[in-house]
């Protein structure tokens, strides 16, 4: 954390030097977006990406992130190049947006000096005890240079080839009504109990006609293994050499998801589909869902938020007070 409050300090100096030398970006024609993270976090600024093409229509638009995030972009019209090594950066950029950025991404703004640029340190500096929804923070970052133009709601977009996957899929599997449920998380503390999921999914097959359809990558898959069987409804899963434009297919065709705080929650919000979000140790508001369609459960104790790992409740920690009865409520409020 100290680490990340230096880089901030430094990004601010290094932005308030290029701008004060060399004045506004005028017109650029090549635009780095540098967003270094996670897939969660990049479903939360995809909307940056096309208030910058509204604002420069002809402008070159690069974005640098990490190798398993680009997955969610490649098929964003918006976006005409995307790196997934920092060591691919090599040369000067007209616009620098450092959305998230890391000591090596600012060596290379210092070594490619770009004409004008724009970073996250100054915005989290000037709303420091207020954080806003991430959305918003993204948008702020960018909204020196976009004229004027509002926020907009975070967009993805998959290809007809992930489409026609996902119809394959459903139909080998023989769904037609479903539910994406996302039962894992980075961290422990963030994954709502296994007998849960198994009992919310064996009801919304009972009660709502949907099977339950498990998403997750291959190591989540002992996880979802020890949920389904728990179970006595039918379900699937889809966690086996399926890439994140496959999942964004089979969510824009789902009924409803319901997902622990992770990357496929926030895709399924900016895909705007009905969501029952589980929220355990993290800071409230800042990732909660945005569309209307969404419905977030967060048992917020005095020790909110912590580091997400000791938890003060070890035998009852906050995601695992949210109650069957509470999830199935809010997914009847959204259907």
């Amino acid at each position: 954390m100290i680490s990340e409050k230096w880089l901030y300090v430094f990004n601010i100096l290094l932005s308030r030097f290029i701008n004060a030398l060399r004045g506004r970006p005028g017109n650029p024609h090549t635009i780095l977006c540098v967003k270094w993270d996670e897939i969660g976090d990049m479903a939360t600024c995809t909307h940056v990406f096309s208030l910058l093409r509204k604002r420069y229509p002809e402008a070159e638009i690069t974005v640098l992130t990490k190798p398993w995030s680009a997955g969610l972009i490649l098929f964003d019209p918006n976006v005409d190049e995307i790196l997934t090594d920092i060591n691919a950066w090599k040369g000067r950029y007209d616009l620098v947006l450092e959305l998230r950025g890391t000591w090596k991404t600012l060596y290379k703004s210092i070594r490619y000096m770009p004409m004008h640029r724009m970073d996250r340190g100054w915005v989290r500096l000037r709303q420091r005890g207020a954080q806003p929804h991430e959305t918003l923070t993204n948008y702020r970052i960018a909204e020196p240079v976009l004229n004027g133009l509002p926020n907009e709601s975070p967009g993805l977009f998959c290809h007809d080839e992930n489409r026609k996957l996902v119809n394959d899929f459903l139909g080998k599997s023989g769904i037609q009504t479903y539910c994406v449920i996302h039962a894992g998380a980075r961290r422990k503390l963030r994954q709502w109990p296994v007998h849960e999921f198994a009992a919310l999914a064996d009801w919304l097959y009972e009660e709502k006609g949907l099977t339950a359809v498990f998403a997750g990558t291959p190591e989540e898959e002992p996880q979802i293994r020890e949920i389904t069987g728990m179970m006595k409804r039918p379900y699937a899963l889809f966690t086996n050499n399926f890439s994140l434009c496959d999942l964004m297919a089979l969510m824009e065709r789902a009924t409803l998801f319901v997902g622990n705080e992770s990357g496929p929650l926030q895709m399924a919000d900016a895909l705007k589909l009905p969501l029952v979000a589980l929220f355990g140790p993290g800071v409230p508001h800042v990732f909660y869902p945005q569309n209307p369609k969404a419905r977030v459960l967060h048992v917020l104790l005095e020790c909110n938020p912590c580091d997400q790992v000791h938890c003060v409740h070890p035998d009852s920690p906050c995601i695992s007070r949210i109650s069957q009865e509470q999830a199935r409520q809010a997914i009847l409020s959204v259907l």
